[in-house]
């Protein structure tokens, strides 16, 4: 089954073209509505401080919450339109999912902590040749500034701080980077190579990317395969959205209650020392195993991916 919008029958590239167009437009016009709406409560001093040192730690969270909804929501909802022209039926989000694949997918993220933990010790030490050394300077500030406004967001107190964080980082990002990355750059790339491994390997690749957080590469190109055979074993969207939703919220509970706790737990105590590899690879182990068990169950449907990009 081929895509029936009215630009169904683009290349794949041009697709992939289009996409980022309606990304950017997307980011432009909800920025720009979202800033206007912001002024009584900001005050014109919202363009003198964006993107200073000196903008209100509010302002930050709000630009986040529009960057999402412009740029990964808004804009995955009109190219789905435009190339499939039922945007939910396009991104396989139509049909519930079951309640076995979402606590499947749930424990899929618990049992992959050791091996992320791992991946981010061996990304860590990556170390570029001496005629490199700008670079890696550069990357390593851009690592330290985008850590340093994470903290800056998750450092709430309050309930009500606390909600709004994992609606904003976790809610928010889950749908509309699994709608971008899972539901529209993997299906391209799916018509584009006629192999679904390749595809679910590139869209993790650009999902890791797009994160520009270089040290933290490898465990986020791991995440993204993860979130990419989901899509695949179970052909629902909702499953790898709830997937990413059950993985952000767990690290933004975790930061608040530890924080507000004074407690010195720190989960890189747990998965430290010699075994280490040994852990990383049980993790992988139980990973597989829990996937053969989100298989398709006899009576269930194919996959729709199998059919439309064939």
């Amino acid at each position: 089954m081929k895509d029936q919008g009215i630009l169904g029958g683009l290349h794949p590239f041009v697709k992939l073209l289009l996409l980022v167009l309606v990304m950017l437009a997307g980011l432009m016009v909800v920025f720009i509505i979202g800033i206007l709406a912001a002024l009584p409560f900001f005050g014109t001093d919202i363009f003198r401080d964006m993107g200073t040192d000196a903008m209100d730690v509010n302002l930050i969270r709000y630009t986040q919450v529009l960057t999402h909804l412009g740029f990964f929501v808004g804009a995955s909802l009109v190219f789905a339109f435009l190339v499939g022209y039922d945007p939910l039926g396009y991104l396989q989000g139509k049909q519930k999912p079951g309640l076995r694949p979402l606590l499947l997918s749930a424990l899929v993220i618990m049992a992959a902590v050791p091996l992320v933990y791992y991946l981010t010790h061996l990304n860590q030490q990556l170390a570029l040749p001496e005629s490199m050394r700008p670079l890696e300077e550069w990357m390593r500030r851009t690592e330290d500034q985008a850590e340093a406004i994470t903290r800056l967001l998750l450092d709430v107190t309050t309930l009500q701080g606390l909600l709004f964080n994992i609606f904003m980082i976790a809610i928010i990002p889950a749908i509309g980077e699994e709608f971008v990355f899972r539901g529209a750059v993997q299906r391209i790339f799916r018509q584009w190579t006629g192999n679904i491994h390749v595809a679910v390997f590139i869209a993790a690749f650009l999902f890791s990317a797009m994160h520009m957080q270089f040290y933290g590469f490898m465990p986020r190109l791991l995440l993204g395969m993860i979130l990419g055979y989901m899509f695949v074993v179970t052909g629902n969207i909702w499953v790898p959205v709830f997937a990413h939703f059950f993985n952000n919220a767990a690290a933004v509970a975790l930061y608040f209650f530890t924080r507000n706790s004074q407690t010195d737990f720190d989960m890189e105590t747990v998965v430290a020392g010699p075994l280490v590899p040994v852990m990383a690879l049980v993790s992988l182990m139980v990973i597989i195993w829990l996937f053969r068990m989100m298989r398709y169950q006899p009576g269930q449907p194919p996959s729709p991916q199998a059919d439309n990009d064939g």
